[in-house]
């Protein structure tokens, strides 16, 4: 199966207990979608973009066909320019899978329409 990666923001006071049992949902989602997870980047407050830029440079390492999160605001506003939601559009070519909604959306596939019949736009 092909390997994909993971990005989280742990947000403040969120235990560590809550980060394993994240990951290991982002693992079962990656299962069902054909894919094995490899590292799930967890974005901590202190350092932050520092997992999310090591996450762009593994995307092109590794060649990830796709980068799974556990729901869409981990990414930010599909619409905002300066979102990471945004950076991976016209950064990468992946397919952002998100857990937490029924929706797989292609990072190129959403031009930032509205009119997708056949995802749901996050605008």
């Amino acid at each position: 199966m092909p390997l994909v990666l993971g990005y989280m923001r742990r947000y403040p006071f969120m235990p560590d207990h809550e980060v394993g049992q994240m990951q290991q949902h982002l693992a079962a989602i990656a299962r069902e979608n054909g894919y094995t997870l490899g590292t799930v980047h967890v974005e901590e407050l202190p350092t932050d973009p520092l997992a999310f830029e090591t996450l762009l440079a593994a995307i092109r390492d590794l060649r990830a066909p796709a980068v799974i999160v556990p729901t869409s605001a981990h990414l930010g506003r599909a619409d905002d320019p300066g979102s990471r939601w945004r950076l991976l559009q016209h950064e990468t070519e992946v397919r952002i899978l998100v857990a937490g909604e029924p929706l797989v959306i292609s990072a190129r596939q959403c031009g930032g329409c509205c009119r997708c019949s056949e995802i749901r736009c996050e605008y």
